[in-house]
């Protein structure tokens, strides 16, 4: 009965036009789909994903339920970039998987979810937060789910923000501090072969462009000049 229901929901946030998370919606079931048949053999049940401007992370994944008794939902931030949004589908399955399969003490970021994300190139601590990523297996798990495109953002992905800043429209702003804060995410091996030189701007987040000479150039935004990282 709850793969019917969560079913319906999902064709229905796929096909409403006419709201403003649709095109997000519906990339976020196609990844979603995707990683369920080719790397998890079409295990997955259906899911329901939402996105919540409220979060102070990428996303929230309801192991017991939602508020309405709905199961095997997740929310996202609806600000992620293309490759966050792929991490976050790949964190979800891994819940979803779990969630479906293992009893209560296993949930959430247990040892058992530890290991099967890092199974797919991403290793995580046990808040969940990804704290590094190994270029060989996260290239091929790309690779697998048609999203090889995304590739080059492997080099891109330094800090993960734990706490997203609130946006100057949610009422808790006025309450606290725009202080997301960071966890570095080191490498385990070298991508690739290039020698494009990284270079980074005073922003926060920071604009990151790259080139093989010096770069002398100033960020449109903060005003500072761009240096090498």
């Amino acid at each position: 009965m709850v793969g019917g229901i969560n079913k319906q929901i999902k064709d229905h946030a796929r096909a409403s036009n006419e709201w403003k998370y649709q095109a997000k919606a519906d990339k976020a079931y196609s990844v979603f789909e995707t990683i369920n048949e080719r790397l998890f053999d079409k295990d997955l049940p259906d899911v329901i994903i939402g996105f919540d401007t409220r979060l102070k992370k990428a996303g929230e994944y309801y192991d017991e339920g939602d508020s309405i008794s709905l199961k095997y939902h997740f929310d996202m931030h609806p600000d992620l970039t293309d490759f966050e949004t792929v991490m976050a589908c790949l964190h979800n399955a891994v819940h979803a998987h779990i969630n479906t399969h293992q009893l209560k003490g296993k949930w959430y970021h247990s040892k058992l979810f530890r290991t099967e994300m890092a199974e797919w190139g991403i290793e995580c601590n046990d808040q969940g937060h990804a704290i590094a990523l190994d270029p060989d297996l996260i290239t091929e798990t790309l690779t697998k789910i048609s999203q090889e495109h995304l590739v080059a953002e492997v080099l891109d992905f330094d800090p993960v923000e734990d706490v997203l800043p609130l946006q100057d429209d949610d009422p808790l702003a006025v309450l606290e501090p725009k202080k997301p804060q960071k966890v570095k995410v080191e490498f385990t091996a070298k991508v690739g072969g290039s020698k494009m030189k990284k270079w980074s701007c005073a922003c926060n987040p920071p604009i990151n462009v790259r080139c093989a000479v010096n770069l002398n150039a100033q960020c449109n935004n903060c005003l500072e000049e761009f240096e090498i990282q």
